[in-house]
């Protein structure tokens, strides 16, 4: 009869009948769902038949797909009595039914119900794959959900950590993202709730960290309307205990579950053998009537094995020297550059790429130029980028970005000229010889592992300390700075640079949702002298970009709108570009060498000053105000858009 009734249950909730999920009694509990009754909504009071849960997901797979979550048993004294009414109704019903099916039913010979054949579960969907994955902290507030929606876009995986996956799930539906897999096939997001950095224990947890190799830090203290009326930091979420105290945090976890990225280098063309070297056939100038000569020979000297390649400069004719590889054919995507080890005379060499569209194309050819030191090794990186289109010996400013993944040929040469017939100011006539240790390789150098946004001013807040009149003379928010963040975003950024981890640390200017005028192009600095506006979706692009960037890492710089005349001309209609990101990443000092070019080190964090007076917040308030009108002068969007940053009433997070 048990087997009976399960089959009638399961096939009613199959076919839409009144059953939601089968009745059976489990320990004591009501396990049926009840359906509307005495207008109240349905209750659900357990989980279906074990005959239907066949097909039910994990708990794991639940997580991965995000689908309906599992029905608990549920005690018949928290269900109330019109309920349990309503579902004695049922019960009779299906009573009654099994009579009647059991009356209709046919009995085998020996007096046994036949049973209907079980229907095969459909095969569980394989969990989504969490690769290479991006941790997104601070994910739902104002630049963390831009954040989110621009990695999905650009096709990463990522994390949200966040402390509440119901604001989750209703943050990123109304910017269009949803858990998973994406609708545009772009981007998977996973979302971590329970993570609140102020307690380290949430991010000391290995399932948060499963695929986890970059991280964005977008933590923020959340400041908002009080009981009382008053305005202050909303569950005591201060930035010393979310900027400051959550990097810590962060720091003190990540050796335990963040493997620390490491340059990765391969053999490309060895040069080690009589093989190797028969794959270089000479190209001196002797092709244009010179009488020019160079050869390849191979090198054992102190322990070195690799090649040596020599010869006889001689200026009447062509002047240059060169040689070419064989057809190779290799792709070196996902790679950065290329890497020599090399001994020379003090001359500067080319190295030249031929692509596989160029092969029927003699004239046209990539190059990129590297300087020897007289009689001492040196190792020479040189990036994709450094590459230039060459064209019947001139740069071709048409020409496209060297493609690495189809290159066909390889090829070195020493002349008197540099690009566009200029001399070679490193050239010297005669003899000469360049001793390659093992070959041609090519390196893949780590990326930021720790992109964190912190703010224009945090720099010179430190400098000034409590030096009031200093600040009195500095920008409004150096001269207000609530609560002492400016303090503790420095801090939170002396911490993350301290961790031995690549990072990049993005100080914003003013951020606006005004995008009225634009797209901008974007200027960065360093040492924490300039001031400006930009937008959020622009700081989201801004970090977005230095992950997938290694020109990016171990800086820190301020970063604004670009407004001059000229910046919509350079733009071009488009959105910043990538080599236009990298322009502006490679025009950054490394923090280790800021002194190296005019910068101070680092100054040390100093404790928040006192705050200011009422008299004087209101003075500063009004001085932010003539500022702004005066600019709202020359442009009313911009206006528009500072006014409603002013009066917004929500809580916000100092991410925003």
């Amino acid at each position: 009869h048990t087997r009976t009734m399960r089959s009638v249950c399961t096939s009613f909730s199959r076919s839409g009948g009144p059953v939601n999920q089968g009745l059976a009694a489990s320990r004591g509990h009501a396990v049926v769902a009840v359906g509307p009754a005495h207008g109240h909504a349905p209750i659900r009071m357990g989980r279906a038949l074990s005959g239907a849960t066949a097909g039910m997901r994990s708990k794991a797979e639940e997580r991965n797909h995000r689908g309906v979550q599992p029905l608990r048993a549920l005690d018949l004294s928290a269900v109330p009595q019109e309920a349990i009414i309503a579902g004695g109704a049922v019960a009779v019903s299906l009573l009654g039914l099994l009579g009647y099916q059991m009356s209709q039913s046919p009995e085998s010979a020996d007096g046994v119900t036949p049973q209907p054949a079980a229907t095969p579960a459909a095969p569980a969907e394989p969990p989504l794959p969490r690769e290479n994955a991006v941790m997104v902290l601070g994910a739902t507030g104002r630049v963390g959900r831009r954040v989110v929606r621009a990695l999905l876009q650009s096709g990463r995986t990522v994390v949200a950590a966040v402390r509440s996956e119901e604001k989750a799930l209703k943050v990123y539906e109304e910017v269009g993202v949803q858990p998973g897999k994406q609708k545009d096939g772009k981007g998977i997001l996973f979302i971590n709730a329970g993570v609140d950095v102020t307690r380290q224990e949430t991010l000391d947890r290995a399932d948060l960290w499963s695929g986890v190799t970059q991280v964005v830090s977008l933590l923020g203290s959340v400041f908002g309307p009080q009981p009382d009326g008053s305005m202050g930091f909303i569950d005591g979420m201060s930035p010393e205990r979310v900027e400051a105290g959550g990097s810590a945090a962060l720091a003190a976890v990540l050796p335990k579950h963040l493997k620390k990225a490491q340059m990765v280098v391969k053999d490309v063309l060895p040069m080690v053998t009589e093989e190797d070297l028969a794959k270089w056939e000479r190209m001196d100038d002797v092709i244009m009537g010179g009488i020019s000569s160079s050869s390849f020979e191979l090198l054992e000297d102190g322990g070195v094995k690799g090649a040596t390649w020599k010869g006889d400069l001689i200026m009447d004719g062509g002047g240059f020297c060169g040689c070419r590889t064989v057809r190779i054919d290799t792709n070196l995507s996902g790679t950065d550059g290329l890497a020599l080890r090399v001994r020379g005379n003090g001359s500067t060499f080319k190295l030249n790429i031929k692509t596989q569209e160029q092969l029927d194309s003699p004239e046209s050819t990539y190059q990129a130029t590297f300087d020897t030191v007289a009689g001492q090794w040196t190792n020479i990186m040189l990036p994709w980028h450094n590459f230039v289109p060459v064209k019947r010996a001139q740069s071709d400013p048409k020409g496209l970005p060297l493609d690495p993944s189809n290159i066909a040929k390889f090829g070195l040469v020493l002349s008197r000229f540099e690009f566009n017939g200029m001399p070679n100011p490193k050239f010297t006539p005669g003899t000469w010889k360049l001793d390659i240790d093992g070959g041609v390789r090519a390196y893949t150098e780590p990326r930021p592992q720790l992109v964190m946004i912190s703010s224009a001013g945090v720099e010179r807040n430190a400098i000034i300390g409590d030096d009031e009149e200093a600040r009195k003379a500095d920008i409004p928010i150096v001269q207000l700075n609530p609560g002492g963040t400016l303090n503790y975003k420095y801090q939170a950024e002396c911490t993350l640079r301290a961790s031995g981890y690549p990072y990049t640390v993005v100080r914003s200017t003013g951020m606006i949702d005004s995008t009225e005028g634009g797209p901008f192009l974007l200027e960065a600095d360093q040492g924490d002298s300039i001031s400006g506006y930009m937008g959020r979706d622009e700081v989201a692009d801004v970090l977005v970009s230095a992950l997938c960037m290694p020109e990016a890492a171990n800086k820190t710089f301020e970063v604004r709108r670009y407004e001059a005349d000229d910046a919509k001309r350079i733009l071009a209609g488009g959105s910043m570009s990538r080599a236009q990101y990298l322009r502006m990443y490679l025009r950054l000092a490394d923090d280790a060498h800021r002194w190296r070019v005019g910068l101070r080190p680092m100054p040390r964090p100093v404790p928040p000053p006192s705050p200011p007076s009422e008299d004087r917040t209101k003075a500063i308030v009004e001085q932010v105000a003539a500022v702004r009108e005066k600019a709202a002068s020359k442009d009313a969007p911009k206006k528009e858009a500072a006014k409603k940053e002013t009066v917004a009433k929500e809580p916000v997070t100092a991410d925003a």
